[in-house]
């Protein structure tokens, strides 16, 4: 569809002008969504690591299945984007939320059960990847195993919206609506309104998921050119172009919720976003491609062990028993950069 872009100048400017609209359109479905979860009674940690994570991890889905199913490169542009993409997830979102963060205090309090609950599934998700990547391929089964472990974490999440809503006032609801429709109406966004039918919410949905699906094609395509001009391996250029692009409606996301006090939500977001890019992003185009997809663990395994940093690093900072600091902010964008550097000091030779 996008075979017109190839040459250099083309691509650069679709690559910066996709990224655009990839932004918009997952701000418009994130706050639909957002609307969505009020009506539905859902309680924040639980619509942080679920539609809104969902919502600004479309992109992600995107790029692995258009990996897939046209251009057949899942092992250099999908799961490199994903494996970059959860790094600047777990790192640059958290970081840019406490930015952000709207409270009473420089401290903030996330809750300690939220952060092991989504850390667990999250563990437990990339260890499934480093399994398969190692015996040498992904296979359908690897699919279904992650799917599944996606669909026991929805079971959890469940469970707390069932107990969450047998004890939600009435002044609450009314509390969160009321925040909500002072949030919309200062981003102006007067499309979105907070009794919207469900009807509307459906058309909105599809509207934005086209625009992004549409997008990231052009992305990819960009990207691959790109890689091309400059003789860069396009996994270096999937772990940082592609996964800086699709990232930006997380860290968009995110940052909204923390500017509206609401931490929890903010950080589910950014940890919801990352199990749901490793057990659907991934797992579903495993499943659909029916047969072994080859891996390659050791041009893997530098980007895994940083994935794995970083989920630590963010982990022992929201874990802290007296709250967040904004200074702790600081160490996040640190271990962000250290990654930077390794990822283009390989893309350069100069790391085997």
């Amino acid at each position: 569809m996008f075979s017109w872009i190839n040459n250099i100048w083309i691509a650069i400017a679709m690559l910066i002008g996709m990224s655009w609209v990839v932004s918009k359109s997952a701000d418009k479905l994130g706050d639909v969504l957002h609307v969505l979860g009020i009506k539905l009674k859902i309680p924040t940690s639980v619509r942080g690591a679920t539609f809104d994570a969902i919502s600004s991890s479309f992109p992600e889905f995107s790029t692995a299945m258009i990996a897939v199913l046209v251009y057949q490169k899942f092992v250099d542009v999908g799961v490199p984007t994903i494996a970059g993409s959860g790094i600047f997830n777990i790192l640059v979102i958290p970081m840019a939320s406490i930015i952000a963060f709207k409270g009473k205090d420089l401290l903030i309090q996330v809750d300690r059960r939220v952060v092991l609950r989504d850390m667990i599934f999250y563990l437990m998700s990339l260890v499934i990847l480093v399994v398969f990547a190692y015996s040498g391929s992904y296979t359908p089964f690897t699919g279904v195993l992650m799917i599944a472990l996606y669909m026991l974490y929805i079971i959890v999440l469940y469970r707390e919206t069932k107990n969450y809503r047998e004890n939600l006032t009435y002044n609450e609801i009314t509390k969160e609506k009321e925040d909500v429709k002072s949030y919309l109406e200062e981003e102006e966004e007067e499309d979105i309104e907070i009794n919207m039918g469900y009807g509307a919410i459906t058309l909105w949905i599809i509207i934005s998921v086209a625009f992004i699906w549409f997008s990231i094609d052009a992305i990819i395509q960009s990207a691959i050119i790109i890689s091309y001009t400059f003789n860069i391996p396009q996994y270096i250029v999937s772990v940082i172009i592609i996964a800086a692009c699709t990232s930006i409606p997380d860290t968009l996301l995110s940052v909204k919720s923390a500017k509206m006090g609401d931490a929890e939500g903010a950080v589910s977001n950014a940890v919801g976003s990352n199990i749901f890019d490793i057990c659907i992003c991934l797992g579903l185009p495993m499943l659909i491609a029916g047969e072994s997809i080859p891996s390659n663990f050791s041009q893997s395994i530098g980007v895994l062990i940083f994935v794995f940093v970083s989920m630590l690093t963010t982990a022992l900072i929201l874990l802290k028993k007296k709250g967040v600091k904004r200074s702790d902010s600081i160490i996040m964008g640190l271990v962000y950069a250290i990654f930077l550097v390794y990822a283009v000091g390989v893309g350069l030779g100069f790391f085997s």
